[in-house]
């Protein structure tokens, strides 16, 4: 199982968002179908959800639709288990992060990403995908948990061209 960080759902909902990541709305879509292929789960954190909704309010009904059509996404609430969990990796990410080096709005990022990643911490997952490599290897490290970064999902193959034109 892999978890699902928001900048994963905003390029499948936004094709054109996010123009560092080379072609990344089309690694998101072959991704999820290789995923599906392998009946693997994308799992999505209820805060997840809520940083896509923010941005997005005036298309939930379209970003519901989109989540319920995938078969391969489950939505995980935020539960009892992973609440602790999450308490544990901000106590720790507060320890490994000097005061110096957090940015305006740190402490409010940095707490949504635990919850991420406690979320794959609880529920075993083998990865988490994210734009947010260094925040989430720090979340967890030591946890088992792999980061994968969404210019390291696979680039799909160019559509073949029309070889006769009639």
């Amino acid at each position: 199982m892999i978890v699902a960080d928001a900048n994963f759902l905003i390029l499948l909902l936004d094709p054109d968002a996010m123009s560092h990541v080379d072609r990344g709305h089309e690694r998101v879509a072959q991704f999820i179908e290789t995923m599906k292929k392998s009946r693997e789960e994308i799992m999505i954190p209820a805060v997840v959800l809520s940083e896509v909704v923010a941005g997005r309010i005036d298309r939930v009904e379209e970003i519901m639709e989109t989540i319920r059509r995938e078969r391969a996404f489950s939505l995980q609430p935020l539960d009892e288990t992973i609440a602790i969990e999450t308490g544990y990796l901000i106590r720790d990410m507060k320890n490994k992060t000097p005061p110096n080096d957090r940015a305006p709005g740190w402490a409010t990022m940095m707490k949504y990403d635990a919850i991420i990643a406690a979320t794959a911490v609880v529920r075993n997952a083998r990865a988490i995908v994210t734009d947010n490599s260094r925040d989430f290897n720090k979340l967890l490290d030591g946890q088992g948990v792999n980061v994968m970064t969404l210019e390291s999902l696979p680039v799909p193959p160019e559509k073949q061209k029309e070889l006769f034109k009639g």
